[in-house]
């Protein structure tokens, strides 16, 4: 589905992610009850398209993003969107992840102080953690190694600061990030058909229907799965909506 809108200013924590293949009805990314997204896909599979439309979202409705692209080549159309940032080496991503989690304990602190204070919305993703994590321990990069593995910080507390994580996820990768209490905080999008592992790993019923080209397995904490018609988005699309340009 090639989707073109104008996000609602009133629900900027809704995230249109497709819709329903049986009723048509749009399925959403709410953060303020899935605070995080991982994506289960293999390379071409559409990712990059979703983590573009989230990332364009979040600035398009006040919020800011940073992608960090663990393939170095897949996000330019985005590079210098007020807002929007991009982290291509290893040097950039860790000086990312410790700004998202010192963020994360300024903005607690704050709350703590004045329950009533509302922060915008920062989103983190990451595309291309798998490649990230080999190149980082083919490298013995410990710096690098400890700040894909501080992810799982911005996971347990950045809801609360109003701070989300997106990333796209394997099975390697899930035996050392993901345990029952990370799958509880994050939602599931599972493109193309994923192994017995990773879907059991993931919270997914590996028994639902493989999905197809252009749909997915969307699981949110508490439930195996359903199938949802993915929303897609070119990249000039992306950077009119990150930019308010992008109207129905």
């Amino acid at each position: 589905m090639n989707t073109a809108y104008t996000p609602d200013p009133s629900r900027p924590h809704l995230v249109p992610l497709g819709t329903d293949p049986d009723s048509g009805a749009p399925v959403f990314l709410d953060w303020e009850t899935t605070p995080n997204l991982t994506i289960a896909a293999k390379p071409g599979y559409g990712t990059t398209s979703l983590i573009r439309l989230i990332a364009a979202h979040t600035v398009a409705t006040g919020g800011t993003a940073t992608v960090i692209d663990g393939w170095n080549v897949e996000y330019e159309e985005l590079a210098g969107v007020p807002g929007l940032d991009i982290a291509y080496e290893p040097p950039e991503i860790e000086d990312v992840v410790r700004s998202y989690i010192g963020d994360i304990e300024d903005r607690l602190r704050a709350v703590a102080e004045d329950p009533d204070l509302v922060a915008d919305r920062r989103v983190l993703a990451v595309d291309g953690l798998a490649t990230l994590w080999h190149n980082a321990k083919q490298d013995e990069d410990h710096d690098l190694l400890w700040a894909l593995t501080d992810l799982k910080r911005i996971v347990l507390t950045g809801r609360a600061a109003g701070v989300h994580l997106v990333t796209d996820i394997d099975a390697a990768i899930a035996v050392q990030l993901l345990d029952e209490l990370l799958r509880s905080a994050t939602a599931t999008l599972t493109l193309g058909t994923a192994d017995h592992d990773l879907a059991r790993l993931l919270g997914t019923d590996p028994l639902l229907a493989r999905p197809r080209a252009g749909s997915a397995i969307w699981r949110t904490p508490g439930d195996q799965g359903r199938r949802l018609d993915l929303a897609h988005l070119t990249a000039e699309q992306a950077h009119a909506l990150a930019l308010g340009t992008l109207h129905r």
